[in-house]
């Protein structure tokens, strides 16, 4: 398997390319979109974060492995397109948010601001947060910039991630005791974290990272060619595998809540269930009936942008205007699928 860096589109070995992982992160960004304009209808829409972090470890740790097996790792090529993916969009966003913050703010929302903004700049808005009110308080609306703690997260991630898979890689023999213990060792702090300071496991690099990793784990397993190969004979499995994945999600974003302990144990849901509608392929009925239809990939295309202009237009309106009726979460909604199309 291997993957287009630029664009970031997955490639079989037949060199095609599948639209379901540009589906599977519709998905996410809806569910995302749907638990912040419309929480009646996503209670745990929040989760879409977790998918995209199992989508984002996949595909990056599939450009890291090509090189690594290629002999040739090329780290200073990996950051730099890093940078060509996520900046443009991201500044754009940020500009348009210091200049709504200019017009409608107070002095000292416009400093909190300027300073939430340099953290998305520099990808630590997850540790600035952190110190501040958690991700469900009211304070919270307040902030039109708070989803870039994502970001921060993943970016941090990837800071370690390549020179991490590296030593994993010329490990040989230990490769998989590694990763387990890499794995299992943030997957455990995050569980005794949220124990005792939910705030902390939500925003912690540490605590997260387990999650990017389930994509790593992915992508590493896809390169064992006799192992690929017996598993494309699996077609049934693969089915129940789409099926299985997406009911996890589904039960996510309808069950859960924001009074829910998490991450914790639930976390496993929309990780386990992103994770198994990947490993399923292409070819599994969902994946190539739900997924891979033309309006699922062309949102998932655009779904970046989307996640970064959605927040910030609903975060001011609630600012201007006080909480927005339905008519307008629409008009946000809509609004956020034109300028993400545009950015």
């Amino acid at each position: 398997m291997r993957v287009n860096a630029e664009s970031g589109r997955v490639l079989h070995d037949t060199r095609r390319y599948r639209p379901d992982i540009d589906g599977l992160r519709a998905l996410a960004v809806l569910a995302v979109m749907g638990f912040h304009l419309f929480p009646a209808l996503a209670h745990g829409g929040f989760v879409g974060v977790d998918i995209f972090f199992v989508i984002s470890g996949f595909l990056i740790s599939s450009v890291l492995l090509d090189d690594l097996a290629a002999g040739r790792p090329r780290f200073a090529r990996f950051y730099s397109h890093r940078v060509r993916r996520i900046f443009p969009s991201l500044v754009v966003v940020l500009l348009a948010s210091w200049a709504a913050g200019w017009v409608w703010l107070l002095p000292h929302d416009f400093a909190q601001l300027g300073k939430h903004i340099g953290g998305g700049a520099a990808f630590i808005a997850n540790l600035l947060y952190w110190g501040e009110a958690g991700y469900f308080d009211r304070e919270s609306v307040a902030k039109p910039l708070l989803h870039l703690w994502s970001l921060g997260v993943e970016e941090q991630f990837y800071l370690l991630w390549p020179l991490l898979l590296l030593i994993i890689w010329k490990a040989r023999r230990f490769r998989i005791g590694i990763f387990a213990l890499l794995f299992f060792g943030s997957f455990a702090l995050s569980l005794v974290t949220v124990q005792h300071d939910a705030t902390a496991a939500f925003y912690s690099p540490i605590d997260r990272f387990w999650e990017l990793m389930a994509g790593g784990a992915l992508a590493y397993a896809a390169r064992d060619v006799r192992a690929d190969a017996w598993w494309r004979t699996q077609t049934l499995v693969r089915h129940l595998c789409s099926v299985i994945g997406t009911t996890l999600i589904a039960i996510a974003i309808v069950r859960f809540d924001k009074a829910a302990v998490f991450p914790g144990w639930k976390v496993l849901l929309p990780v386990v269930g992103a994770a198994l509608i990947i490993a399923a392929g292409p070819q599994a009925w969902l994946n190539r009936h739900v997924y891979s239809r033309r309006a699922a990939v062309w949102v998932g295309l655009i779904s970046y942008p989307l996640y970064l202009w959605h927040w910030p237009l609903l975060s001011f309106s609630r600012l201007i205007n006080g909480d927005p009726s339905t008519p307008i979460r629409i008009a946000i909604a809509a609004a956020s699928i034109v300028l993400a199309a545009l950015t």
